[in-house]
C-alpha cells in the first residue's frame, strides 16, 4: 500500500475508564453473545497514548506500566485497532505508539477498550477524518463490545452486546471511590457463571430515569454479583467495606473485579479512601478516587 505524503508528527492523548451502573444479562444470541442492557459512564481515570508518526516501517507498540490491553482472543487491542484503521484507510501507516497504563486491567473498567477506541479516533483525525463515524463504529464493534462506547465517551444506555448506545442526557456528577482487589476476572468466566434474566420488553433506547444521584443509587444493579460473589468472597467484602465507609451505594463494575462506591461529596469519598487504605485488607487493594465525566473529548497534546 502506498503511504501518504504527510505522515510525520508527534502527539499524545488520554483515554478514560468507565463504570457500569446497571447490567442486565438477557437471552443468549445466535452469535454466541448475550443480549444486554447497560448504563455506562466514563470516569476520571486515564491511560495515555502517544503517537510518533514517521516515514518508517510499520506499526509498533511500547508499554509502560501494567499489561498490554487484550481482546477476547488474547490479541493486543491497540495494535489491532491501528492495523484495522490502516486496512480501512487503504494506505500504509507508520507509527510508533507508546501506551502508559494507569487503569487497572481485568477490572471491568474498560481500559483496554478505551485504548483501542482512542487509537482509532487519533489516527482517523490525523489523516483528516477519512472514515465516517459509521465506518469507525464498525471497526470499533469488530474490536470488542465495549469499544464503540469509547469513541465518544459520555453517560449512555446501551443495548445489544453493549454496542447500541443512547446518551443519557442530564446524568449527574457522581463522586466515586473505585476499589480493586489483587484478583482479576476473565469475562468468559463471569458469563459462564451468570444466569440470564427476564427483562421488560423494549428497545435498547428504553432507558430508566437516571437524572439525579438518588435515581442512580436506587437503580444500581449488576447481574454478575450474584454469580461471582460466592466464588470470590473478597468482592462482597469490598462492597460491604464501601457501604460501611459511607457510600450511598456500591456495585461491581462490569464483570469485575473492581467495585465502586458513590459518595455524597468529594470530602466523604476521600475520607473513605483514607480509612480503607489504612485498614488491614486495604493494603492489598488498589483504591482510586475519581468522578464521572459529562463527556470525554479526545484532545491532542503535541510533543
Amino acid at each position: 500500500m502506498p503511504s501518504r505524503t504527510k505522515t510525520q508528527g508527534q502527539f499524545w492523548l488520554e483515554t478514560p475508564a468507565k463504570i457500569t451502573l446497571r447490567l442486565h444479562i438477557l437471552s443468549r444470541r445466535k452469535d454466541g453473545y448475550h443480549e444486554l442492557r447497560l448504563a455506562l459512564a466514563p470516569v476520571s481515570l486515564y491511560d495515555s497514548l502517544s503517537f510518533d508518526l514517521h516515514a518508517g516501517a510499520g506499526i509498533s507498540l511500547s508499554l509502560q506500566g501494567g499489561q498490554p490491553p487484550k481482546g477476547d482472543e488474547g490479541e493486543n487491542l491497540v495494535l489491532r485497532a491501528a492495523l484495522a484503521f490502516q486496512e480501512a484507510l487503504g494506505e500504509r501507516v507508520s507509527a510508533a505508539i507508546h501506551l502508559v497504563k494507569r487503569i487497572p486491567a481485568g477490572a471491568g473498567l474498560g481500559g483496554g477498550s478505551g485504548n483501542a477506541a482512542g487509537t482509532l479516533v487519533a489516527l482517523n483525525r490525523w489523516f483528516g477524518n477519512p472514515l465516517s463515524p459509521a465506518r469507525l463504529h464498525g471497526l470499533a464493534e469488530a474490536l470488542g463490545a465495549d469499544v464503540p462506547f469509547f469513541l465518544d465517551p459520555r453517560p449512555a444506555w446501551a443495548g445489544g452486546v453493549g454496542n447500541l448506545l443512547r446518551p443519557l442526557e442530564g446524568f449527574p456528577l457522581l463522586e466515586l471511590l473505585i476499589v480493586k482487589p489483587p484478583l482479576s476476572i476473565a469475562t468468559g468466566e463471569a458469563y459462564a457463571l451468570a444466569t440470564p434474566e427476564a427483562y421488560p420488553p423494549g428497545a435498547a433506547t428504553d432507558a430508566p430515569p437516571l437524572a439525579t444521584v438518588e435515581q442512580v443509587v436506587a437503580g444500581l444493579y449488576n447481574r454478575f454479583e450474584a454469580a461471582l460473589f460466592p466464588h470470590h468472597p473478597e468482592l462482597a467484602q469490598i462492597k460491604a467495606r464501601l457501604l460501611e465507609s459511607g457510600a450511598m451505594g456500591a456495585l461491581l463494575s462490569g464483570s469485575g473485579s473492581a467495585l465502586f462506591g458513590v459518595f455524597e461529596d468529594a470530602a466523604a469519598r476521600d475520607a473513605a479512601a483514607s480509612g480503607i487504605i489504612a485498614g488491614e485488607a486495604g493494603a492489598d487493594w488498589t483504591v482510586l478516587p475519581c468522578r464521572t465525566l459529562a463527556r470525554h473529548r479526545y484532545e491532542w497534546r503535541f510533543s
